[in-house]
């Protein structure tokens, strides 16, 4: 989607289309239109204070024990660009169904994970966040072979009573996009705890690829709806939905995952 300036998100911008897991994916389930849920979890450690070094260093171990139990998600490792708390270390992996959820508490348990997380590098966290959400793949357009090296996220807080609305409002500019070829990648999720707020992703594999495209998604939305007061009214109604919008690139730390 867009790529900083626009795409379909911050609308005070211009939208910007996220969601930062390389597996979102759907399955069948039930009825023959039914999907499944697909899911993406993510825990960010605040490390204490002068521990960060430390707590990368364990962590790297512990990646490496997770890996000789042949762990059956693949997490990726991110830090913070922007803002005033660059010292957290954010962990993600999605792709997985609630059933899946149990499954892998069990494969932790029996493989000692958390045991071997607690010996190493719990020691130096001051404290975790953890969130849990619903990965939405009709409305994203994010293949397996994306390569990035940041991620920028935006990320909604819905107004009450406005859910439905964004539903549909979000259908209509991923359709667009995905109809005119619009030339980017992005997610979109839903958390499933908190105010449940919406999250878009979008990869860039280096800076210079943060740039504003030749063709602002505007201007790709107008020529799909065929005229521009349309597309404004749609932008309008899409910013309208939410009580607070924030960003910030995330670096994905690739040294933390080897």
């Amino acid at each position: 989607m867009n790529k900083m300036k626009i795409s379909i998100g911050s609308i005070s911008a211009l939208l910007l289309f996220c969601l930062w897991s390389t597996n979102i994916a759907a399955d069948q389930h039930g009825g023959k239109d039914s999907k499944r849920e697909m899911l993406a979890e993510m825990w960010i450690m605040v490390p204490k204070e002068g521990k960060m070094q430390e707590l990368e260093q364990a962590m790297r171990e512990h990646v490496k024990f997770r890996r000789t139990k042949n762990d059956p998600r693949e997490w990726y490792f991110y830090t913070p660009v922007f803002g005033h708390k660059l010292d957290r270390i954010g962990v993600r992996a999605g792709g997985f169904t609630w059933k899946d959820m149990d499954s892998y508490r069990e494969w932790a348990d029996n493989q000692g994970i958390t045991e071997h997380w607690q010996k190493t590098a719990d020691q130096y966290v001051d404290h975790y966040h953890h969130y849990l959400s619903v990965e939405d793949h009709e409305n994203s357009n994010w293949g397996p072979d994306v390569d990035f090296n940041y991620v920028g996220v935006t990320t909604y807080t819905p107004k009450a009573g406005h859910r439905y609305a964004i539903k549909e409002d979000m259908k209509k500019m991923a359709d667009a996009a995905k109809a005119e070829k619009w030339p980017y990648n992005w997610g979109f999720s839903h958390s499933v705890a908190g105010s449940g707020e919406l999250t878009l992703a979008v990869p860039y594999k280096d800076w210079s690829a943060m740039a504003p495209p030749e063709q602002e998604f505007a201007e790709l939305l107008s020529e799909h709806m065929g005229n521009e007061e349309d597309a404004m009214e749609l932008l309008k109604s899409w910013s309208s939905h939410f009580e607070e919008v924030s960003y910030n690139v995330w670096a994905l730390r690739r040294d933390l995952m080897e």
